[in-house]
C-alpha cells in the first residue's frame, strides 16, 4: 500500500509540474497585441488619437511605413487638432473584437503645409520606421507624407501584454511538494519491507549458518563487483535537482498571484497624475519644447545676422525686433562700423514662462543668455505664435540690465495668464507704460509719470532722456532746429501676469527725432546709421529718424506702493528718411 501512495503522489507531483511548465510554454498567453490599420483612404493625414493609443495598457509601439515620404509627430491633442484644421485626415479607432485599427475619414482640404520642423511637436520622426511610446490620453500622434498625396499607408499599435502564469508558482511547489512526499513515502516503504523480514525462529533445530554468494563465489576464485550505492545516489540526486530547479523558477513574481493592494498602489499615481492634468490649465509650451524653440529662433538669429538676411530673420522675427534688424541690415551694408544686434543664445534659459492658453495668438516669455559670454547681456524674449501652423517669432527682443532682478513667476508647468492692453488690474495699464515712460523721457521729474517710475538703475534716461535731448539741441547751429516725439502703437502691450499680481510687461516706445532749416537756403547735413538708412547726404527739407525702443517693465499691481521698474530695453535706428 505504501508504494501504491508513492507511485500515486509521484504521478501527481509529475502532472502538476507539467501543468505548470506547459503554462510558460503551449498555453503561455501573447506577449504583445499587434492592431494593424485597414480601409485607409488617400487623405493627406492620418491621426491616431491618445484614446486609440490608451485602448490597451502599456507602452505603444507604432510602426509607419509607406511607398513615399514619410513623417510622424506626437503632440498635445488640441495642438494637432488644430494644426489639422479642416484637412482631409483619417482619424484611426481601435475595434478591440477585430484587434485592429479602423479609419475614419473628416475633412475637406486636400494638402497641408510641411510639418517638419513645426514647433508644436513634442517629438517627430522622419522617415519609415517604428518608435516606442508611452503618451498619455491628451496626446496624438499624426503622420504626414509629403502633405498633398496620401499619408502612409502601413500603420500599425503594438501594445504589450501581460504574460504573468500566477497559477506556476503554486503548480510548481504542490508538484514539488507531491515529488517530495513521494520520495517520502517510497522510503518508508523500503525500510518497513526491510524490517518485515527480519530473523525468524525455525521448529526443529537450528538452521545451519548461510554463507553468501559471494563469499561463495570468492572461495570459488570467481570476481564478484563491489555494491554500489550509485543507482541509490542517482534516484535520490532526480527529485532533488528538480525540486531546486522548480523553487528558483517559482521565484518570479510573474509566476504567483499578485495582491489587489499592489495592483491599486500601482494604479493610483497613475489615475491621479492624469486627474491634475485634466484639471490644470493648459500651457502654450512645454519645457522642452520652450528649449528647442529658442534654440531654433537662436540658429537663425545668428545666420540671419552673419548674412544680413532680412528675409530669413522674417522667419522667426516680427513686429519691433523684426523692424529694429531689418534697419540694422541695412544700415550695416553700407556703414560696417555699426554693430550687428545682440546674440541670441540657448545655451542657458533661465526662465521660461508660457501662457495659460490652447487658443491663438500664443505667448510665451523667456530670458536666455551664454554663460561663457560675458559681453552680451541676456535677452529677454517676448515669442508670439500666431496660429496652429505658425512657427514662434520674437516680437520683443530686450536685453536685461546688469542688475535687473525679475519678479517670482510661476513654473513651466503652470503658465500664466496674458492680460488685456487695457487691463485695470495694474498700477499702469499695459498699453499707457509706453506713453507714460516717453513723457519721462522727455520732461524727467517734470513728467506726471516721474513718481509711478522707479528712476534708480535705469540707464536709459541717460542715455537718450531729457539731459541728451537737451544737450543735443544745443549742440545744433542757429540755422538748423531739433523737434521731439515719442509714440507707442495702440494694443502693441504683451503683459504676462506675475505671481505677486503684476506684470512683465513688453512695450515698444518709437522716439522720432526731426531736423529742420530755419534759414533760407540752410540744408541738415546727415551721418552715420541715419546717412546709411536714408540715403540723403543732404536735406533743405529736412531729416526724420525714428528710434525704436523696445521696454521692458515690472509693474506692479493696482494699489501697491511698489514702483514700476525698468528692467531691460534695446534701441536702435528704425526708419529715416527726408521730411515731406
Amino acid at each position: 500500500m505504501r508504494f501504491v501512495l508513492a507511485i500515486v503522489s509521484f504521478v501527481i507531483g509529475l502532472l502538476l509540474v507539467g501543468l505548470g511548465v506547459a503554462q510558460r510554454t503551449v498555453f503561455a498567453p501573447p506577449s504583445s497585441t499587434v492592431a494593424q490599420a485597414s480601409s485607409m483612404t488617400t487623405a493627406p493625414v492620418t491621426v491616431i488619437p491618445g484614446s486609440t493609443l490608451n485602448a490597451n495598457p502599456g507602452y505603444q509601439r507604432i510602426n509607419v511605413a509607406g511607398s513615399g515620404t514619410v513623417f510622424a509627430a506626437y503632440g498635445k491633442t488640441s495642438d494637432i487638432d488644430a494644426w489639422v484644421g479642416d484637412a482631409k485626415h483619417n482619424t484611426l479607432r481601435y475595434d478591440a473584437e477585430g484587434e485592429r485599427l479602423v479609419a475614419r475619414t473628416t475633412g475637406s482640404d486636400d494638402s497641408v503645409p510641411d510639418p517638419k520642423g513645426s514647433d508644436l511637436w513634442y517629438q517627430e520622426y522622419d522617415g519609415a520606421g517604428q518608435f516606442t511610446v508611452r503618451l498619455p490620453q491628451d496626446v496624438s500622434v499624426v503622420l504626414v507624407g509629403d502633405g498633398k498625396s496620401a499619408a502612409p499607408s502601413d500603420v500599425s499599435v503594438t501594445w504589450p501584454r501581460d504574460t504573468a502564469t500566477p497559477s506556476v508558482g503554486p503548480l510548481m511547489v504542490a508538484g514539488g511538494v507531491f515529488v517530495l512526499g513521494g520520495i517520502v513515502l517510497l522510503v518508508w516503504a523500503f525500510l518497513h519491507q526491510r524490517r518485515s523480514r527480519g530473523p525468524r525462529r525455525r521448529s526443529g533445530g537450528t538452521r545451519p549458518p548461510r554463507v553468501r554468494a559471494s563469499r561463495r563465489a570468492a572461495a570459488a576464485g570467481a570476481q564478484v563487483p563491489a555494491r554500489s550505492r550509485r543507482g541509490r545516489r542517482s534516484m535520490i540526486a532526480v527529485p532533488v535537482v528538480l525540486v531546486g530547479t522548480l523553487a528558483l523558477a517559482g521565484c518570479s513574481s510573474e509566476y504567483w498571484p499578485q495582491g489587489g493592494g499592489d495592483a491599486t498602489a500601482t494604479a493610483t499615481p497613475t489615475a491621479s497624475a492624469t486627474g491634475a492634468a485634466e484639471q490644470a490649465e493648459p500651457t502654450a509650451a512645454t519645457r522642452q519644447q520652450i528649449n528647442r524653440i529658442v534654440g531654433r529662433i537662436a540658429e537663425v538669429a545668428t545666420k540671419a545676422d552673419a548674412d544680413k538676411d532680412a528675409d530669413l530673420a522674417a522667419t522667426r522675427f516680427t513686429g519691433p525686433a523684426l523692424e529694429l534688424r531689418k534697419a540694422n541690415y541695412q544700415i550695416r551694408d553700407k556703414d560696417q562700423d555699426v554693430q550687428a544686434p545682440p546674440a541670441i543664445s540657448a545655451a542657458d534659459i533661465s526662465v521660461s514662462l508660457p501662457q495659460q492658453t490652447d487658443t491663438w495668438p500664443r505667448t510665451v516669455f523667456v530670458v536666455a543668455s551664454d554663460p561663457d559670454d560675458q559681453k552680451t547681456a541676456p535677452q529677454a524674449l517676448t515669442l508670439v505664435q500666431e496660429s496652429a501652423r505658425d512657427d514662434y517669432k520674437v516680437a520683443y527682443d530686450v536685453s536685461l540690465e546688469a542688475d535687473a532682478k525679475l519678479p517670482s513667476v510661476a513654473p513651466v508647468s503652470i503658465g500664466t495668464a496674458q492680460l488685456a492692453s487695457d487691463s485695470k488690474l495694474l498700477a499702469l495699464a499695459p498699453d499707457a507704460v509706453g506713453p507714460a515712460y516717453g513723457d519721462i523721457l522727455s520732461k524727467d521729474a517734470d513728467s506726471k509719470y516721474a513718481d509711478l517710475f522707479q528712476a534708480d538703475g535705469d540707464d536709459l534716461r541717460g542715455k537718450i532722456g531729457k539731459d541728451y535731448k537737451d544737450r543735443k539741441s544745443a549742440s545744433l547751429p542757429d540755422t538748423a532746429k531739433i523737434e521731439y516725439s515719442s509714440e507707442s502703437p495702440d494694443g502693441s502691450a504683451i503683459a504676462l501676469a506675475t505671481n505677486g499680481a503684476g506684470a512683465l510687461v513688453s512695450v515698444n516706445l518709437n522716439e522720432i527725432e526731426k531736423v529742420t532749416p530755419t534759414a533760407d537756403g540752410a540744408e541738415v547735413n546727415t551721418e552715420g546709421a541715419v546717412k546709411a538708412l536714408s540715403g540723403v547726404d543732404s536735406s533743405k527739407k529736412g531729416i526724420s529718424a525714428t528710434y525704436g525702443v523696445q521696454l521692458l517693465f515690472s509693474v506692479p499691481a493696482v494699489g501697491s506702493d511698489d514702483k514700476i521698474v525698468l528692467l531691460g530695453f534695446t534701441q536702435g535706428l528704425t526708419a529715416a528718411s527726408e521730411v515731406q
